[in-house]
C-alpha cells in the first residue's frame, strides 16, 4: 500500500504545481510569451490629442505643451529668426510615446518643433516662410519624422527629422528631401508625398516617380 499512497501523493502535488502555475519538478522552460499581456502601447494612452491654441492635452486631459513652453521665435539658422509660434496648429505622438512632434503658426509663417515629453522642451525642426507645414508619417521606432512644407505657390516638399540628431536651429536638424529630377520640374509639379517608412527607409512619390530617401545616408534612389 506505501508505493501506492507514495504515487497518490506526487500526483497530487504535481497537479497543485500545474494549477498554481509553478513549473513542474524538472521543467525549467517559462511559460509561453502569449500568456504575457502587452500594455506598452502609450501613444494609444495618449492619443487622440486635443490641440488648442495655447494648450495640446492628452485623451486623458492632461496637458503635454503650452505656449509657454515654446520660443517666440525659431532659429531657421545662425543668422536668422522668424516668429512663428503664436498658436497650436497640429501636434502627433510618436509610435512609443516618448515625442511630440508640433506645428505652430505666425502671422505669415509656420514652424515645426520636436518636443521629448519629460522636458517640454520643444527642438526647432522645420520653418515655411509664408506657407503651411504639416505632419507625415512617423517611423516604427520613434526616431525618425516627416514635416510636410507648402510654399506660398502651392508645391510641397518634405523634410525628415532625425529625434536623435536634433540641433539648435532647423538647418542643423532638418532633411530636406529631393528627387534627382528635382530642378528639372516645374513648381507646380514639385508636389512631394510621404507614403511608407520601410526598414528606416522613406518610400515617397513626386512627378509620378517613386523614390527612396536614406536618412543615415542622405541618398535618394529609385524605387523601381
Amino acid at each position: 500500500m506505501a508505493p501506492r499512497r507514495l504515487t497518490l501523493a506526487l500526483t497530487i502535488a504535481t497537479a497543485a504545481l500545474v494549477l498554481s502555475g509553478c513549473p513542474s519538478p524538472g521543467d525549467g522552460e517559462p511559460p509561453p510569451a502569449a500568456e504575457t499581456a502587452d500594455t506598452s502601447q502609450p501613444e494609444a494612452a495618449l492619443a487622440p490629442l486635443e490641440v488648442g491654441d495655447e494648450e495640446i492635452r492628452a485623451a486623458d486631459g492632461a496637458v503635454l505643451l503650452s505656449m509657454e513652453d515654446v520660443p517666440g521665435t525659431i532659429r531657421a539658422d545662425q543668422q536668422a529668426e522668424f516668429g512663428a509660434a503664436e498658436r497650436f496648429q497640429e501636434a502627433s505622438v510618436s509610435p512609443d510615446g516618448a515625442w511630440l512632434a508640433v506645428i505652430t503658426a505666425g502671422a505669415a509663417h509656420s514652424a515645426g518643433w520636436l518636443v521629448r515629453m519629460e522636458a517640454r522642451q520643444p527642438r526647432p525642426a522645420a520653418f515655411q516662410y509664408g506657407g503651411n507645414i504639416t505632419i507625415g508619417p512617423w517611423s516604427d521606432d520613434s526616431r525618425l519624422v516627416v514635416f510636410v512644407q507648402e510654399g506660398p505657390a502651392g508645391g510641397r516638399t518634405l523634410t525628415v527629422v532625425d529625434a536623435e540628431r536634433l540641433g539648435e536651429t532647423v538647418e542643423e536638424s532638418a532633411m530636406p528631401v529631393r528627387s534627382p529630377e528635382h530642378d528639372e520640374l516645374a513648381p507646380e509639379e514639385r508636389i512631394y508625398e510621404a507614403l511608407a517608412w520601410r526598414n528606416g527607409e522613406l518610400l515617397f512619390r513626386v512627378g509620378g516617380e517613386r523614390w527612396i530617401f536614406d536618412p543615415d545616408s542622405g541618398e535618394v534612389r529609385s524605387s523601381q
